[in-house]
């Protein structure tokens, strides 16, 4: 309940905002004239008629006062001045909609409309506003004669301003707040949502769950595109409709992002975001076949509004709860953009001043420009954790190196230190103790070398260190290794496990079965690695051997602790006169 009534402040907030507007310039400024009384006909010639003229006022809207008028109209203005003005002056109106062409004293102001039928797909929407500086030469004494052939349509809110005429210094600084936010920002807009979609996509490919914060800033750079690209081969409602949708989608990936920026938990909230973005864009969608297409189908953005209000009730609550400027910055940026959206649903309705215009893409200026702010300070976090966790990571395995050193090879040079020291050390024993502490150095080298989990080049390398050995001591080794794919999740630590599970195997081997032939199969059991170490001497009682293993971990026990460690097993069968078989399985994915 606190949420929904939070959520109706903010649609009273939207509401307050629709009242200001900062394009709308003042009425009357020192020596600027407005224009307010013209004379209209409608007609597609090429050159203004002699009869039909009706005295209109302006500004004029063709969606009041005359509905179902289409195609090209002609207004013209007539005014006085005393004498030639001695400095230029400016002419700013502030909205000529759809698009027209402005002539003063017979002069062409800027570019003709095109000779093809009017309403077709050769001309967009061009109702920005129009200024222009004038010399002086351009005026006489007495009757002067602006003439503005406009082209209009019903299905898009048409008509004319009132025009201001003044010194251009005053001018310029009149209509600067609307030039500005309808022309400069767009581009401003467009840059910031490069960078946004930039960060975006980085951050979306780090967490998936961001997904949304791309398709937003790519579906508000569709309407973006919508906006300001006039050639596109499409009419003016087919242009209209697919704003609407694309801004449509833009809302509802938005309204997901914000729910999961806040840290209130709605469970059904997403699949009402969706289901009203379906039904909202179906509905926009449908009114192309049904031949409705107009710019009134803003309006049926409408239940977003209320879905946006609640959510940025729960951005305000988040912002509240964390004590985070940040989001509390957000939430109202939001808030603005999304009154300022509001405000251009409701200017197809003419319930609002003329001059006044959609300056929703100047509004989601602060909006793109925070959230690009958030991304990359979330991207340089990321990175900076990142780097923390290697650093982490490379401290852990350092100190797992020196550990496995001090508790294999260490404890082995203390051995051979203290045999070298005394005077009856049988020369063979010593030698016998420092290949030992060689052989756990080369393992702990060859651990370092696992790639992607790949255990076969590691015990390749111990076979290849094994053999002379085992020549040298008469006996004869075979090996079968089937191909298989990398252990998944085996680390350094692993697999140095691993070679010790099957060095230990083989020293039993040589120390109590005195075996004639040692075989070693590697292969697959499902998802997990097989390693089979399999000797011909006498054997021995399992049960026995597992019970007197050593508390040094080089027996039997100290085998299946390692492999439990990995999330394995070791079997050992064996028997007196029937050799042994010491079987290793390692699962994927749990190697530490």
């Amino acid at each position: 309940m606190r949420t929904w009534l939070l959520a109706l402040l903010v649609l009273a907030a939207e509401m307050v905002l629709l009242v200001w507007d900062p394009a709308l310039p003042p009425q009357t400024a020192p020596g600027v004239q407005t224009l307010t009384q013209a004379e209209f006909v409608l007609g597609d010639a090429r050159e203004p008629p002699e009869t039909g003229w009706q005295v209109v006022s302006l500004p004029d809207s063709w969606r009041a006062r005359r509905p179902q008028a289409k195609g090209v109209a002609w207004y013209r203005i007539r005014f006085d001045l005393e004498a030639v003005p001695d400095a230029p002056k400016a002419l700013y109106l502030p909205r000529v909609a759809i698009a027209g062409e402005v002539w003063l004293n017979g002069s062409l102001l800027n570019t003709r409309l095109p000779d093809e039928a009017p309403g077709g797909r050769e001309l967009r929407f061009n109702d920005q506003p129009l200024y222009f500086e004038l010399p002086s030469r351009m005026f006489r004494a007495g009757h002067n004669e602006i003439l503005v052939r406009l082209l209009g349509d019903p299905g898009v809110r048409s008509g004319l301003s009132a025009p201001r005429l003044g010194p251009a210094p005053v001018v310029s600084a009149m209509m600067m707040p609307q030039r500005l936010l309808s022309t400069a920002m767009p581009y401003v807009l467009g840059i910031l949502m490069l960078s946004a979609m930039a960060l975006a996509c980085a951050y979306a490919y780090r967490r998936r769950q961001y997904l949304d914060i791309p398709m937003t800033v790519a579906f508000a750079a569709i309407a973006l595109i919508l906006d300001l690209v006039h050639d596109l081969p499409l009419t003016r409602s087919e242009v209209g409709v697919l704003r609407v949708a694309a801004v449509a989608a833009g809302l509802s990936c938005l309204c997901h992002v914000a729910y999961r920026l806040s840290v209130l938990r709605r469970p059904r909230l997403p699949r009402w975001i969706v289901a009203v973005a379906l039904l909202v864009i179906g509905s926009v969608v449908a009114t192309i076949p049904l031949g409705l297409a107009t710019d009134l189908v803003s309006l049926l953005l409408m239940p977003f509004y209320v879905l946006v209000a609640y959510v940025l009730a729960l951005l305000l609550q988040t912002a509240w709860l964390q004590r985070s400027l940040r989001m509390l910055l957000l939430a109202l940026t939001a808030l603005v953009w999304a009154a300022t959206f509001v405000h251009a649903s409701i200017l197809t309705l003419d319930v609002t001043h003329w001059d006044a215009f959609r300056y929703n893409t100047a509004a989601g200026v602060p909006l793109c420009a925070l959230m690009v702010l958030i991304l990359a300070e979330r991207f340089v976090q990321d990175r900076d954790a990142a780097l923390r966790s290697r650093g982490e990571a490379v401290d852990a395995e350092r100190a797992r190196i020196l550990q496995d050193m001090h508790d294999g090879m260490g404890a082995q040079l203390i051995t051979a230190k203290r045999l070298a020291l005394r005077q009856d050390v049988d020369r063979g024993e010593l030698a016998l103790v420092i290949d030992e502490s060689l052989q756990d150095l080369r393992l702990i080298i060859d651990s370092l070398d696992v790639s992607g989990g790949d255990v076969l080049p590691l015990l390749g390398n111990l076979r290849f260190r094994l053999a002379p050995r085992l020549a040298a001591l008469g006996i004869r080794l075979s090996w079968n290794a089937e191909a298989m794919p990398p252990l998944a999740g085996l680390n350094a630590g692993g697999a140095l496990s691993i070679l010790r599970i099957v060095q230990e195997a083989i020293n039993n081997a040589l120390k109590h079965a005195q075996p004639g032939h040692l075989h070693i199969e590697i292969g697959q059991d499902g998802q997990d690695l097989r390693i089979q170490v399999q000797d011909d001497g006498k054997g021995f009682d399992a049960a026995v051997a597992a019970e007197s293993g050593g508390g040094t971990g080089r027996g039997l026990t100290g085998m299946r602790l390692r492999a439990e460690r990995l999330g394995g097993s070791v079997a050992v069968d064996s028997a007196p006169a029937r050799g042994t078989r010491v079987t290793l399985r390692v699962p994927p994915q749990q190697a530490p």
